[in-house]
């Protein structure tokens, strides 16, 4: 994967909002390549990580604290704990345009400013700490002077960027090289060629900045393939589209995510969406991005023995991101749900202000004067609040004596009570809607919870497939213009038991299954199982309201047990009910219920054993 200068600049734009202002509070070095400061900014702590790895280079937050990594200190480890622990971040700088070099200016209380550059520039990726003059402190590789040596990067030496790219700036209206090789639309159309030049390579060859995902991505816009052939119309619309992608570094809208695809799991990050490979995911940050593409190669490394490793953490990618989702909307109607009795409340000051606005036209003429008015059951008066605030103040048996109404003095009574007239109708819509809406989106988290449990029990790659499928049809997933019918449904059936009494039990899977067990196969008075409290399977004892005995019971709740993520637990609480008793939950997501008048057995959550009383009929 590709951290290009494009991708830089996001994460610097990041950088400035959230850790530029911010005290350094600790450096650490979680492997031989990266460094990773601790800076509090805006009354938070924030995790960089800057990694100048040769396969991994890269800058970004972390969401948790780092660990160190590396036994012994080094010198370059040293010097940061001496300039830069404690310092301010003064600023963040990009001083090549198109180049991938991140300058992180430092002012220390007591050994003043300092410059740490970041060249996340794959194999020749290094960290260089700077003095105020612009000499090398140290390295976090040092490279002499030799034959092979593009620059020296010792201590005591004058700090060089690295050496320019021959070639042209994306932006603007640059003129075109003179000889632009193999790749060029000139050439694209020559027969003598084996075999025709791709749009990106000549985009890659010629243009500074650009990362083989930046320049298929332009191809894919500019022909809607990312491995189309050069030809002068397209060359000229993937110049256009390289330039808009480009300007998002002068416009700051970046649209941070991840790209999915089902075989491999995460694949791809960017600033900007991506269209050439994958399901796009989009994150909340660059940062998020990035950190979750190398989180998961970091699972895929450690985890050799899941086979579907991959998959299964591509698909994890994408349900974090719908769950972030949905909370943040969550947040948001939490933020903008009225207060019980505002709008009652909002309405009766405005009655009060329309119904006196005479008189209080006349108290605010004589300047704010404390004023009291005669009324039949009562009174009220214009008054002056101890912060110099004018305000009416009317009897209220709901507000304990007193409604103090805060008058505007920029619009009259009337107008002041027609906009206050207007909010308490927007209050009494909010206090309708609102609820419904977190309802279906308590549904949606539900629905999401109990997919995470269908991937973590998932036990093939058609299984993980009919997880990601389950949230494209919730809507969670971009649909694919072209390639839209590729995968096939999930045909996979609920799987079956016997009791010991010879009764048929019935086990979901997942989501889908769920749903076809509880209301396609069972009666109305057969036994329901889940367990409490969180996701799993639907079990379904079909006993046609016979009676069941306590071994079946117990063989079906740990059946219930198991195919949960309570799986393994010693003690698990099951709730048992009759199906007439289960209801779909608002919302309409597959498998999601309320149940009532349910009993609780207590098992644990071990696969039962086959013995002569009792064998599984599952396809398993």
């Amino acid at each position: 994967m590709h951290f290009d200068a494009l991708t830089l600049a996001a994460v610097a734009d990041e950088l400035r909002e959230t850790v530029a202002g911010g005290r350094v509070q600790q450096v650490v070095l979680p492997d031989s390549r990266s460094v990773a400061l601790e800076v509090y900014a805006h009354q938070e702590r924030r995790y960089l990580l800057l990694s100048a790895h040769p396969q991994a280079s890269r800058v970004h937050l972390l969401e948790h604290k780092p660990r160190r990594g590396v036994p012994k200190e080094t010198p370059l480890l040293l010097l940061l704990r001496k300039y830069v622990r404690s310092a301010r971040l003064e600023a963040v700088e990009l001083p090549v345009r198109f180049e991938r070099v991140l300058f992180l200016r430092f002012q220390h209380p007591q050994h003043g400013a300092t410059t740490l550059a970041v060249e996340p520039i794959g194999q020749l990726g290094n960290l260089v700490l700077m003095n105020a003059d612009g000499r090398i402190l140290d390295a976090l590789v040092r490279v002499p002077a030799g034959e092979n040596a593009l620059r020296v990067l010792l201590p005591r030496r004058a700090y060089q960027l690295p050496p320019p790219q021959d070639r042209i700036a994306p932006l603007g209206e640059s003129e075109e090289p003179q000889t632009v090789g193999a790749e060029s639309p000139a050439d694209a159309d020559d027969g003598s060629q084996s075999r025709p030049a791709h749009l990106w390579r000549s985009l890659l060859s010629r243009y500074a900045g650009v990362s083989p995902t930046l320049a298929r991505e332009a191809a894919w816009r500019a022909t809607g393939d990312a491995a189309a052939t050069v030809t002068a119309e397209a060359f000229a619309n993937a110049r256009a589209a390289l330039s808009g992608l480009w300007s998002l570094a002068d416009t700051g809208a970046w649209s941070p995510g991840i790209a999915v695809e089902e075989e491999q799991g995460v694949v791809a990050f960017a600033p900007y969406e991506l269209h050439f490979r994958g399901d796009f995911a989009q994150t909340d940050s660059v940062s998020a991005a990035v950190a979750a593409f190398y989180a998961a190669q970091e699972r895929d490394a450690s985890s050799a023995r899941d086979e579907y490793a991959g998959v299964r953490g591509g698909v994890a990618a994408l349900i974090r991101q719908a769950r972030a989702r949905v909370e943040r909307q969550l947040r948001a109607l939490a933020a903008d749900e009225p207060a019980p009795g505002e709008p009652e409340r909002v309405r009766t000051q405005a009655e009060w202000l329309l119904a006196l606005s005479s008189q209080i036209t006349q108290a605010q003429a004589r300047r704010g004067a404390q004023e009291e008015f005669s009324l039949q059951d009562g009174w009220a008066g214009v008054r002056r609040a101890p912060d110099g605030i004018l305000a009416l103040v009317v009897p209220s048996e709901a507000e304990e004596g007193e409604l103090v109404v805060p008058l505007d003095r920029k619009r009259t009574p009337v107008e002041q009570a027609e906009r206050m007239f207007d909010r308490a109708a927007k209050l009494e819509r909010a206090a309708r809607i609102i609820p419904r809406r977190r309802a279906a989106l308590v549904a949606d988290e539900a629905y999401l919870q109990q997919l995470e449990s269908d991937l973590a029990l998932a036990q093939n790659q058609p299984e993980i497939v009919a997880v990601r499928e389950a949230l494209r049809q919730a809507g969670w997933l971009r649909e694919r213009p072209k390639r839209r019918d590729r995968t096939p449904p999930d045909r996979s059936q609920p799987l079956r038991f016997l009791s010991p009494e010879g009764f048929p039990i019935l086990v979901g899977r997942n989501a889908r299954q769920n749903e076809i067990v509880t209301f396609k196969q069972a009666a109305r008075d057969d036994l329901w199982l889940h367990v409490r409290d969180g996701p799993g399977a639907h079990v379904v004892i079909r006993c046609g309201g016979q009676p069941v005995s306590d071994a079946s019971r117990t063989v079906a709740a740990q059946l219930a047990a198991w195919h949960s993520r309570q799986r393994g637990n010693a003690g698990v609480a099951v709730a048992l009910t009759r199906q007439r008793f289960v209801t779909r939950m608002a919302g309409g997501r597959p498998g999601l219920v309320h149940y009532r008048n349910e009993e609780t057995l207590n098992v644990a959550a071990e696969l039962p054993r086959e013995s002569e009383e009792w064998a599984v009929v599952s396809g398993l």
